[in-house]
């Protein structure tokens, strides 16, 4: 529940810095203020001025500090709000949290900040959402979208749907009213062209979700293949750093280990593999198993062959479990003597037809590489890039499912019974999945878990 107290929080990473910034936000956050800052220059805090001080608590000089006074409602959280920059020291930072929390304030609870504006009108559920998704931004696409969706794209698209929608079940509510009077075939028309419509867009939205999801947490890559092929050292050969344990004994990569990293502008999530084989290790034949799940549910997968050894059947077969899927074929330790031939790579099939020189030692093929999994990114979800309303989140997706499957009652209804009264109600459904998406509608347990996510100054 929404508490009309004063909350302080650090609004910056924790940990040393050159700055921290420490905000309040609450009816008493100027009162608090000025029992805390000293002015340089002496006087009142005026709005919007940034303001020289130093900071005391009972008269002990805490820190030499910056103060911002940010009057509601043309604030963040659409209330009183003020914000000291003070040194990022922890200790300094904990004295100043300290010293507001003694006089009154309350410390803040994950995102409350955000919370507060958007009970206070700031801004939607949908913008409060995209503020933690460009705070958890890793990659530039991730974050273009998270800005357009702070910028209200998707709210605006989902608000003309909305309308439209409600645009018929006036005209639907009014004909209950009117029940003796018939309404105009070019009417009845008209109204099962917009209902179509907003369908289409809501059908839109819902087909690019899997895309506007990849591009937010990132695309798959599965990289997979025999044993002591060099799958961990070309995946750190990639990341440019050695996250991935190498050693020349092979199955030495048991669990599988995820890493993240921005190539050509979009996040990868890089997975190494236990190499596939057949073992009699139980631990080991539950990696490989694991191993194969991961590769069957991928976007993408690298299959890693070794140059410098002969082709085996495990090879071949990996190539054919992979065949017609999006895969890119890294041919590794190109920097040794071959000892497979184009000819053995080409017979590898589809699976091979994008394929890379690559050396994890050198580092030779591994720019090639990178680009050859933007572009299967790229070539999949091209559409996203220049749509700024998308659906990434799985509480949209599920509302604008469930807002489709109405429609579409309502138009089946519409077509096969005269009882306006059951058509009223699958759009009044609609209308209420569609605003759920971006209103608070007095469910304080969505609330709870869209902020969970947030860290405490947010």
């Amino acid at each position: 529940m929404y508490r009309a107290d004063t909350i302080v929080a650090c609004a910056t990473p924790p940990g040393r810095g050159a700055v921290a910034i420490v905000r309040l936000s609450g009816p008493e956050a100027l009162a608090i203020a000025g029992l805390l800052f000293e002015p340089s220059s002496g006087g009142a805090l005026e709005p919007r001025r940034l303001v020289h001080g130093r900071l005391a608590d009972d008269g002990r000089p805490v820190d030499e500090v910056l103060c911002v006074y940010m009057p509601g409602p043309r604030s963040y959280t659409g209330e009183d709000t003020v914000e000291f920059q003070c040194h990022g020291s922890p200790v300094v930072v904990e004295a100043v949290v300290a010293a507001a929390l003694a006089r009154g304030a309350r410390a803040a609870g994950p995102g409350e900040f955000t919370r507060r504006a958007v009970l206070n009108g700031r801004m939607d559920l949908v913008q409060a959402e995209a503020v933690a998704d460009l705070i958890s931004a890793t990659v530039a696409a991730g974050a273009r979208q998270a800005w357009e969706q702070l910028q209200g794209a998707l709210s605006g698209r989902l608000a003309g749907i909305r309308a439209a929608i409600l645009d018929v079940l006036a005209e639907v509510e009014a004909n209950v009213d009117f029940a003796d009077e018939e309404l105009p075939e070019e009417r009845l028309e008209m109204r099962a062209d917009r209902l179509g419509t907003a369908e289409s867009g809501l059908a839109a939205l819902l087909e690019g979700f899997a895309a506007a999801r990849r591009q937010r947490e990132g695309y798959r890559v599965v990289f997979c293949g025999r044993p002591n092929v060099g799958k961990s050292s070309l995946v750190n050969a990639l990341l440019g750093h050695g996250r991935m344990i190498v050693t020349d004994e092979p199955g030495t990569t048991r669990d599988s280990v995820e890493e993240t990293v921005d190539l050509g502008g979009l996040a990868f999530v890089l997975t190494d593999t236990a190499g596939l084989r057949e073992t009699a290790s139980v631990a080991e034949s539950a990696a490989v198993e694991r191993a194969r799940r991961l590769a069957e549910d991928a976007d993408i997968r690298v299959l890693v062959i070794d140059r410098s050894a002969p082709l085996s059947d495990g090879d071949r077969e990996l190539a054919g479990l992979l065949d017609g899927r999006s895969c890119v074929l890294a041919i590794n330790k190109c920097d040794l003597d071959a000892a497979v031939s184009r000819e053995e790579i080409a017979a590898l099939g589809s699976a091979g037809a994008c394929s890379v020189m690559t050396s994890a030692i050198d580092g030779s093929g591994c720019p090639e590489l990178a680009d050859a999994l933007a572009g299967l990114a790229k070539a999949g979800d091209v559409s996203v890039e220049a749509e700024p309303a998308v659906v990434s989140r799985a509480r949209h997706r599920s509302a604008i499912e469930r807002a489709s499957a109405c429609l579409a009652e309502a138009g089946r209804l519409a077509l096969e019974s005269p009882a306006h009264e059951l058509v009223a109600l699958e759009l009044r459904a609609a209308v209420g999945e569609l605003a759920g998406i971006t209103e608070v509608l007095d469910n304080e347990e969505i609330l709870d878990r869209i902020f969970s996510e947030f860290c405490i100054g947010k």
